[in-house]
């Protein structure tokens, strides 16, 4: 029986890759099973978002991504004799990756299973979990290993991340609500002769229905199409033949050659949801929480990022900083993010499978058309948003708060009434925080906010304002330090001052210049403020003006 392993993941996907590497990171020991001989050799889950991307820059690991895949600028939709419809581009994402990355997901379950390998763990093959029970204090789990022996292993705690037919929300007992689509997709990774772009989703409309092409790095490609009518009560036919391809590309599209296919399927699109994301003592991450279509690109970093949310709250469980309801944040946060991701894929599938309709208009109305939707920035700005996953957030959690005083009356100062307006309007407990480019003191080294993001603890972020004088950067430092002190291990203090370096300050080495003010625009910091950003990049708490009574009873939610 095995005693020293605290968390068990059951899964070896990119949702549990990303989690036990995750678990690794936060301190926490863990094994990782996955019944399977090996990891996948398919295409399947191609897209990975800004967000994403984010997430992985955060573990060091978003350039050995971009070199490895291929970048899509934009999504543009056509009809089969290349007539324009609309098109959305990603180039002005308030995002350091601009762009959908189209990677295949053997090649990201590649790359994290390298990077799990780099923090001492290593997946366990053809180990299948047969059996669990809850205790009081943790889960008694009875593997089978390869040479049909059975091992039981007690764990604090069970991470399912075994995909739609997972084998734990079955035994859990949680409901899987949702419906089928009632047309079938056929998917494939193959090559694709063309002259059209390769930086660019392409999706086609014709009479014979809708094509999808997801430029993969090597010129080969993922398609996707739909099959047809849901046949009930029987399974989808076979894998298509290369010729079959190739006679529904030419039919739907401007033409190419395709060939070389690794793999291709017909398969039944689904989009259910658990009722519950955690019961007791083990949590459902990825496919085991949620499934959806694969056109909009949404389902596997909706599941890392699940990993993402509870890896440091383990963490801080499991190494005793934190209590054990920081947990119970999990399902509130993420069940609302993974319902919100259902309606936009939802929401995706449908427009792709009824785009047809368009095709009635006449050529002059459709091309009117295009242009009044190109011309839509803030539909567009919405849309790709929301593709790229950023914004997600979690105001409505049990774990965030905001203090913010009440409007300054008549008599208080122009500049007060000011920077209290700027800061309502500024990113809200709950939501991601945002970026900007700062100096590093001492040397002036040009630095992303996000990069002073990086690690594993809470960060205290604390705007001096536009109007700082010494005494407020004397005051704002003091609370850095006192909040610090307290805290030790925990958090990362950082002052931001606006324009020069004061005097009184040169010998702090934790002071970031915002020379052109742009962060402090951003964060609607006017007057002196302060943000806590969580180990997950979320905004956890903030306040005007900085308030160390306020801010020291939001710790007490947060850390024991």
């Amino acid at each position: 029986m095995a005693t020293d392993t605290q968390v068990l993941v059951v899964g070896a996907g990119p949702v549990g890759l990303f989690m036990a590497a995750e678990l690794n990171r936060h301190g926490v020991s863990c094994r990782i099973v996955d019944k399977n001989d090996g990891p996948t050799h398919d295409s399947r889950a191609v897209a990975v978002q800004a967000r994403t991307l984010e997430i992985l820059e955060s573990v060091g690991l978003a350039d050995e991504f971009v070199q490895a895949g291929n970048i899509s600028h934009a999504k543009a939709a056509y009809t089969s004799d290349h007539k324009l419809i609309k098109y959305l581009t990603f180039d002005e994402l308030d995002s350091a990756f601009p762009f959908i990355l189209q990677l295949p997901q053997s090649q990201t379950e590649r790359l994290l299973a390298g990077y799990l390998a780099r923090l001492g763990t290593e997946v366990e093959r053809r180990v299948e979990l047969v059996a669990f029970e809850q205790r009081e204090d943790g889960v008694r789990a009875t593997l089978r290993l390869p040479d049909g022996r059975q091992e039981t292993v007690d764990v604090s705690y069970l991470v399912a991340c075994d995909g739609a037919h997972s084998t734990v929300r079955h035994a859990l007992g949680v409901s899987f609500s949702g419906d089928d689509y009632p047309t079938d997709l056929i998917s494939a990774d193959i090559r694709v002769d063309w002259k059209l772009p390769r930086d660019e989703q392409l999706s086609f409309f014709a009479a014979e229905g809708m094509l999808t092409v997801f430029p993969l790095p090597g010129g080969r490609a993922a398609i996707v199409a739909d099959a047809g009518p849901t046949q009930e009560d029987h399974p989808p036919p076979g894998a298509p033949a290369l010729a079959d391809l190739q006679a529904m590309f030419n039919a739907r599209t401007p033409g190419g050659v395709l060939s070389d296919p690794i793999w291709s399927v017909r398969y039944r699109v689904h989009c259910r949801q658990a009722e519950r994301y955690q019961v007791g003592r083990v949590f459902l991450l990825g496919d085991a929480a949620h499934i959806c279509s694969n056109i909009g690109g949404q389902g596997m970093n909706t599941g890392m990022q699940d990993a993402y949310n509870l890896g440091w709250k383990l963490g801080l469980v499991l190494n005793a900083k934190s209590p054990a309801s920081l947990l119970d944040s999990y399902h509130p946060e993420r069940h609302q993010a993974g319902q919100e991701m259902l309606c936009l894929s939802d929401h995706l599938h449908r427009i792709a499978l009824r785009e047809e309709l368009h095709l009635s208009l006449s050529e002059g109305v459709r091309q009117k058309l295009a242009r009044v939707l190109a011309n839509q920035e803030v539909m567009q700005q919405r849309m790709r948003r929301a593709v790229a996953e950023l914004n997600i957030g979690y105001r409505h959690s049990p774990i965030v708060a905001e203090h913010h005083h009440v409007l300054p009356g008549l008599h208080g100062a122009h500049a007060s009434v000011h920077g209290w307006h700027d800061f309502g309007a500024g990113p809200r407990a709950g939501d991601r925080a945002v970026d900007a480019r700062l100096m590093l003191h001492p040397g002036r080294e040009p630095v992303r906010f996000f990069q002073r993001l990086r690690g594993t603890r809470h960060h205290v972020v604390l705007f001096a304002g536009a109007l700082a004088t010494g005494e407020t950067h004397q005051r704002l430092q003091a609370l850095a330090d006192a909040i610090v002190q307290a805290h030790p291990g925990r958090i990362e203090a950082h002052l931001i001052v606006p324009h020069e370096l004061p005097e009184d300050l040169l010998v702090k080495g934790n002071i970031l210049l915002d020379p052109r003010g742009e962060l402090h625009h951003r964060y609607g910091a006017r007057s002196a403020c302060l943000y806590v950003v969580r180990p997950d990049g979320y905004i956890g708490f903030r306040s005007q003006p900085p308030d160390a009574e306020a801010l020291s009873s939001y710790f007490t939610r947060i850390f024991l």
